[in-house]
């Protein structure tokens, strides 16, 4: 996640985005841009003029009063540029305004242009600009003639770095985005003039400096002194695009594999980076693992599996370093969509591009589920998921044997397009399968995906014997259907002469259409079933996983097992769970006012709530099932996550009604540990977590005390 990621981390940022095979369309409301003042031309779609026009104008450009365009620049071309371009794709005349001592401005008085500028998203005031949609979601040559109008308008190079500047945040990351799609890496950086953050967009390094010479296609000074440069026998050290490899690393894969002279031959200083610590740019790093070998090995394959891959990776990706976290915030926010077939679906999104993996809960639950066998059932699943998990189980390794995990696991494979009657026995098939298992005294945990189609084949076998049809086609018998196969989950003794205790637990996916939990076979599923994990499309699309809502998600055994963790976990866990659900529910009560009058408007106590709901969210429910330590919690770890965030919450309320804010809370450097507490390993849980929670209390209660600032 974007928001645990800190200093030193490393993003694998996409070189270059696709770009769109034809143009964006405006569809811009022609009859309200026209309704008043002089008529101009109104383009149907985006054209490279219209893009470069743009481009001057957000660089320079502003509105004077209700109806004037001025673009203001001390280059005369620059200006005869935008006069021309105004012309060609409006059809409107401008004038040149000169005053004594001030920059001259090209004006070009029309609503309708202001209108327009207005609709096509491009931002008012300096700290409002931004790329316009339609440039960045249309063809490369368009988007190379924005980055060129801006460029000249409000860039410039120096030493070799060519720098884009902009009080606009949101400018900054399109910028970002715009060179991305020519394969350019570029930089952040930020700076404070009297009070007022004015934010940079670096490009360094030959290669990328020619990438964005050519996508400026242009013969104008600016544009040509990068040319020069690039021409020059100037060079500079940059670590714009670096490898995440230590000099040990290098240092071992140079020793292992190469001979000093051979990568003499190939440009390469390899004490460079061994001695001096240098970071070793991609492209070195390419270079190097194309080098002649010694010999010592048949394979460079083979020999460096991951070096290797690293090198092919890095023709597509660039290693991105984490330099500071600035802020966070919330989004939802537009992300780029790419598809890995090793790893499933991924999301690329953030400055640049962060990639981010999808988890896939009936994997983790396999892996750590307290069970000996494992029963999956696909039930009317499509051919090509079935075949994910046909792919995906045996590569699965169990935490506990470090075994496969397909060795204590079956497939029960039903598609889609097989009969109906196999469709309705294969989830038989598989209870049945797990009672043998439990009857020799193993425990065992049976998945079914989905009882709805299930139950869907049980319709039509209904409807072909002619039965008379109950809710929404489904027999009149499903309840008792649905019942029967739950009820045969369970703990049993068995006959053994030991009486060894075995059980059966079923964990049924359904399915229900359009997330509809009214219609029949979710109704008869909850009659039945006393615990309930209600999946949620919003957390998903949010990127929290597991996406299960809290707030719809229910457990009817917390009552049995109270004893339980009373006596083995904490006398005061059951309360703990209970003040997390109400934090959760009250933070969902103050959305909706937060929705209307934002976030600021609110007293600080209730800033506080939603501060600790964040937490227990983001800190506490969220999991990656990709990392080491995050993807299993124990129970007794959770216990003391908990504790940890809902202390935290005391202590921040406390503080808040002896004058401290959230804002002040939230820069405590303890705030950071416990966001990060997830990643403390098992082996480290009581003297970690006491000494964090004394630091918390010392802390917070430092900050309330009389004077703290």
């Amino acid at each position: 996640m974007a928001r645990q990621l800190r200093p030193g981390d490393y993003l694998a940022s996409v070189r270059e985005t696709p770009s769109p095979r034809r143009n964006a369309e405006l569809n811009l409301d022609l009859p309200r841009l026209q309704r008043r003042g002089k008529t101009i031309l109104v383009p149907d779609r985006m054209s490279p003029e219209l893009a470069e026009y743009l481009g001057l104008f957000v660089a320079e450009g502003y509105i004077r009063g209700r109806g004037t365009v001025v673009f203001s620049n001390n280059n005369e071309s620059l200006l005869h540029r935008f006069l021309e371009l105004g012309w060609t794709v409006f059809g409107t005349f401008g004038t040149i305004e000169r005053q004594a001592g001030k920059t001259p401005n090209v004006l070009m008085h029309s609503v309708t242009l202001v209108r327009l500028l207005d609709a096509l998203g491009c931002g008012r005031g300096a700290a409002g600009k931004r790329i316009p949609p339609a440039v960045l979601a249309s063809r490369n040559e368009v988007v190379g003639s924005f980055l060129r109008g801006y460029y000249l308008g409000d860039g410039g190079i120096s030493g070799g770095d060519v720098e884009l500047c902009t009080a606009s945040a949101d400018l900054r990351t399109d910028l970002v985005y715009a060179l991305s799609r020519f394969g350019i890496v570029s930089t952040m950086g930020q700076r404070w003039i009297d009070g007022t953050p004015y934010y940079r967009v670096y490009v360094r390094g030959r290669p990328n400096l020619a990438r964005l010479e050519a996508a400026l296609d242009s013969d104008a000074g600016k544009v040509a002194a990068i040319r020069a440069y690039i021409a020059s026998k100037k060079g500079s050290y940059t670590a714009t695009d670096g490898v995440p490899l230590s000099p040990e690393a290098i240092e071992r894969i140079y020793r292992n594999n190469f001979r000093y002279r051979s990568l003499i031959d190939s440009g390469i200083e390899i004490h460079n980076y061994i001695g001096n610590r240098e970071r070793m740019s991609a492209p070195t790093f390419r270079a190097m693992m194309g080098s002649p070998r010694d010999g010592k090995a048949p394979s460079l394959v083979e020999a460096e599996p991951t070096a290797s891959r690293l090198s092919q990776l890095l023709e597509s990706f660039y290693c991105d370093e984490v330099a500071e976290v600035v802020e966070e915030s919330d989004g939802p926010y537009d992300v780029f969509d790419v598809s890995l077939p090793e790893y499933g679906a991924n999301f690329i999104g953030g400055h640049g591009g962060l990639l981010l993996h999808n988890t896939v809960t009936q994997q983790q639950l396999a892996k750590w589920a307290d069970s000996d066998v494992v029963v999956y059932v696909g039930c009317g699943e499509r051919g090509n998921e079935m075949t994910e998990v046909l792919a995906t189980f045996p590569n699965l390794q169990d935490p506990k044997s470090k075994r496969p995990l397909m060795e204590r696991t079956i497939l029960i494979a039903n598609t889609s397009n097989m009969p109906v009657a196999a469709r309705e026995a294969s989830v038989y098939t598989g209870i049945t399968i797990a009672e043998y298992y439990r009857d020799m005294g193993y425990d065992v945990a049976l998945m079914a995906d989905s009882t709805s189609r299930w139950a869907e084949a049980m319709r039509e076998i209904s409807g072909r014997l002619e039965e008379m049809p109950g809710e929404e086609g489904y027999p009149a018998y499903l309840g008792r259907r649905v019942a029967e196969f739950y009820e045969r989950a369970g703990r049993v003794i068995t006959l053994s002469p030991e009486g060894r205790p075995g059980s059966v637990t079923v964990v049924g996916a359904v399915s229900p259409p359009g997330g509809d939990f009214s219609e029949p076979v979710s109704q008869n599923t909850l009659r039945v079933t006393r615990v309930f994990w209600a999946l949620d499309a919003a957390l998903a699309s949010r990127r929290h996983f597991p996406s299960i809502n809290w707030l719809q998600s229910y457990s009817l055994y917390v009552g049995d097992i109270e004893p339980w963790y009373k006596e083995n976990i904490g006398t005061d866990w059951v309360g703990l769970r209970q003040k997390a659900i109400a934090v959760l529910q009250q933070e969902s009560e103050l959305q909706e006012i937060v929705q209307l009058v934002g976030v600021d408007a609110l007293p600080e106590r209730e800033k506080g709530v939603l501060d600790a709901a964040r937490m227990l969210r983001e800190d506490y429910l969220q999991q990656s099932a990709y990392d080491d330590v995050d993807t299993y919690t124990s129970i007794r770890k959770q216990y003391r996550m908990l504790r940890a965030i809902l202390g935290f919450a005391d202590r921040e309320q406390e503080a808040i009604l002896k004058g401290a804010t959230v804002q002040q809370i939230a820069r405590l450097p303890v705030r950071q540990k416990l966001s990060r507490m997830k990643w403390i390993p098992e082996t480290d849980l009581q003297g970690s977590f006491d000494g964090l929670e004394l630091e918390m209390n010392q802390a917070v209660a430092a900050l309330s005390a009389p004077g703290a600032a």
